[in-house]
């Protein structure tokens, strides 16, 4: 049985149907109580509970052969609550553990990454003493992050992100589907670290073009100046409500703002053994299902 914790999130449920479609049983982990929606996906079993408290994970790791463990976003506890899935998966004999992390986490201008790169050195040194195989994915930004139904349904592209910096994206089907792979063929990635993104290197403006073009709709695209960054994100900037979520919000923003952000998209596509799916792609596909 494979473990999905953070499971009822976007990427949660992809990588569920995924599993599924590939007849693992699955057993989900997630604070929310409308995970148990997750049983109509496939899976057999559901824990609810937070993944900071020992119990919880200890009962959630209990009897599972692989861990496909997502982190919390923008916590300042995200570090230990990682490393705790690392430990109790340890203790309960996992035999398999698949972290998804972050592209470039050694980015010190960017705090969630360095929680990242901490949570990443924990699992590589505790892999390492108990013989655990494990892999770390690294994926750039999720496509899920250009919000296409909202666009058809308000005309208005909302962002924080620089509009004329090229940014890298990476769909989320494709890290889905590399998760997949990695749990079908166990002993080849062990201690393997792979960094996910797709061939698409856009701008905000060139997005927008490419979403006009594609629906034939125009959009205002909205820049958030960074003084109002929490009043017109409020959602990411109250996740963890408290000052270090919000400082990890802004240090993503001013560095996007500041540098881009971008990776290659080679270990993705060998992976795939197929190219990678695109923005074009994406758009397409979340148009269908408006």
């Amino acid at each position: 049985m494979v473990l999905v914790t953070a499971a009822n999130g976007k990427i949660g449920r992809l990588i569920i149907k995924e599993l599924v479609r590939k007849n693992y049983e699955v057993r989900a982990l997630d604070i929310n109580p409308a995970a148990v929606t997750l049983k109509e996906l496939g899976v057999r079993e559901v824990v609810i509970g937070d993944a900071s408290d020992p119990k919880i994970v200890r009962e959630a790791v209990r009897g599972i052969e692989a861990v496909v463990y997502q982190p919390a976003m923008l916590l300042y506890s995200e570090t230990e609550m990682a490393d705790l899935c690392v430990d109790e998966s340890i203790a309960a004999g996992v035999s398999q553990f698949i972290m998804l992390s972050v592209a470039h986490p050694n980015l010190s201008t960017i705090l969630q990454h360095t929680m990242k790169l901490k949570a990443e050195e924990h699992l590589k040194l505790q892999g390492f003493k108990h013989n655990l195989n494990f892999t770390i994915l690294q994926p750039l930004h999720y496509t899920h992050n250009i919000l296409v139904k909202q666009m058809m349904e308000t005309g208005v592209y909302p962002n924080f992100k620089p509009l004329h910096k090229k940014l890298g994206y990476v769909a989320d089907s494709d890290v889905a589907e590399v998760v997949g792979i990695i749990l079908s063929e166990k002993e080849r990635h062990r201690y393997a670290t792979y960094e996910l993104c797709g061939s698409s290197h856009l701008s905000i403006v060139e997005i927008a073009e490419l979403f006009t073009k594609i629906t034939g709709r125009n959009l205002d695209i909205s820049y958030t100046e960074r003084e109002n960054l929490f009043r017109d994100f409020p959602n990411f900037a109250g996740i963890g409500n408290d000052s270090y979520s919000k400082a990890a919000f802004m240090s993503i923003r001013d560095t996007y703002n500041e540098y881009g952000f971008d990776a290659n998209c080679n270990v993705l596509e060998w992976l795939l053994g197929r190219r990678s799916t695109t923005v074009e792609e994406y758009i397409k596909n979340e148009c269908q299902g408006v």
